[in-house]
């Protein structure tokens, strides 16, 4: 393989829920699989912060937010291994989930409560400078996108628990040539990691060196278990390059 291979879309204990894997376990796993790196996305939203005690206080929401991915990081240099911190939002309108990476703690801090307005809200404020992925689409049957409020959409999301329903991600990619097509492997559990991921000419530094390769096309998918999806973007890269 050619490049560095990431996962754009995991998820830690120590923040996110339904995460049942220690940050440092998590980065253990993907060292033993032969990833680069991984970007910590953890759940950012209304439920999330109904379950933490924080007085209020957004800091003291962003100290909680970022112990999955500060756990991660640690790790991470310990072992000589690449973590980027992202985000995965989801607002009070329905269930959808987007990932946003070209984020920093200072942003975080410096937009409180941002998961409390609506999809076009956040896009209309933020577009030009985040990249928002709408995650795993139509999973579980969801009907409700808003094509006008995303960068892009995953076409592989490699949870295996769930109907992610690839397929129809593609389409709605075809529909929009101009959507970036991202591959992750929604890591929550023992089992879900390194299905899915991104090849990168180089090591990102930061979630914004992560962005800018991704806004300039330099990435290619990666994922044996959907193979046929990685084909179909290689194919719609060559269409475009003629």
């Amino acid at each position: 393989m050619d490049g560095y291979l990431f996962d754009p879309h995991t998820h830690t204990a120590e923040t996110s829920k339904c995460g049942h894997l220690p940050a440092a376990e998590v980065v253990d796993r993907y060292v033993r699989h032969g990833f680069s790196g991984l970007v910590v996305t953890d759940h950012l939203h209304p439920e999330y912060l109904s379950r933490i005690d924080t007085d209020h206080d957004w800091n003291k929401v962003i100290d909680h937010y970022l112990s999955g991915y500060r756990a991660s990081k640690q790790r991470g240099d310990e072992v000589g291994f690449q973590v980027l911190l992202g985000a995965e939002l989801r607002f009070p309108e329905n269930d959808n989930d987007y990932l946003v990476y070209g984020i920093d703690e200072a942003w975080l801090r410096s937009n409180p409560y941002v998961c409390c307005m609506s999809a076009r809200e956040f896009f209309q404020k933020f577009h030009d400078q985040v990249l928002i992925i709408h995650a795993h689409p139509y999973r579980d049957g969801n009907t409700t996108v808003f094509e006008d409020a995303i960068h892009g959409t995953e076409i592989i999301n490699g949870n295996p628990r769930h109907d992610n329903y690839n397929d129809r991600a593609l389409e709605l990619a075809r529909r929009h040539p101009e959507y970036y097509r991202l591959a992750g492997s929604d890591t929550h559990q023992s089992g879900d990691e390194a299905r899915a991921g991104v090849i990168l000419p180089e090591r990102p530094a930061d979630s914004f060196a992560y962005k800018t390769l991704i806004g300039q096309h330099r990435f290619h998918l990666w994922s044996p278990e959907f193979q046929s999806f990685v084909d179909t973007d290689e194919e719609m890269r060559k269409e475009k390059q003629k």
